[in-house]
């Protein structure tokens, strides 16, 4: 894995505001985006989510933001598979299962071959958004 590499790429976009996010990138996300930055993985983008408009930050402090926010729930209330990065922080396992080499190709395939089914790189259902409703009250 190119840690220097994911690191240096997030900090380039960041500098130009195109990364979606505003904060430091834990490890996992970090190796997340040493294959999903659009070079490696070329049928991803750096876009978070699939909505063609999507800017869906992370990398930024969710207590912090949730403060001012009226539009996002209390960390205390969000259901138990949304992990906060040191309890505080979006990451990419925020939403998504850890990455296991074995697996990730595996689900990554259910996910296309069964769209009727929970996407199973989500750490939760999210038809009819009930993932994004975890954070987001409206």
């Amino acid at each position: 894995m190119n840690y220097a590499f994911a690191a240096l790429l997030f900090s380039i976009l960041t500098l130009f505001g195109l990364s979606g996010t505003s904060g430091a990138m834990d490890k996992e996300s970090l190796e997340c985006l040493g294959c999903h930055d659009a070079a490696v993985a070329t049928d991803v983008t750096f876009q978070v989510c699939s909505e063609p408009d999507c800017d869906h930050p992370f990398g930024i402090d969710y207590l912090t933001l949730a403060l001012s926010n009226k539009g996002l729930k209390n960390p205390s209330l969000l259901p138990q598979p949304i992990k906060l990065v040191n309890n505080s922080t979006i990451g990419c396992g925020t939403c998504h299962v850890p990455f296991k080499k074995n697996d990730h190709s595996i689900l990554s395939s259910m996910r296309n071959l069964y769209p009727e089914i929970p996407d199973p790189m989500l750490v939760m259902d999210n038809r009819q958004s009930q993932l994004c409703f975890g954070c987001h009250s409206k």
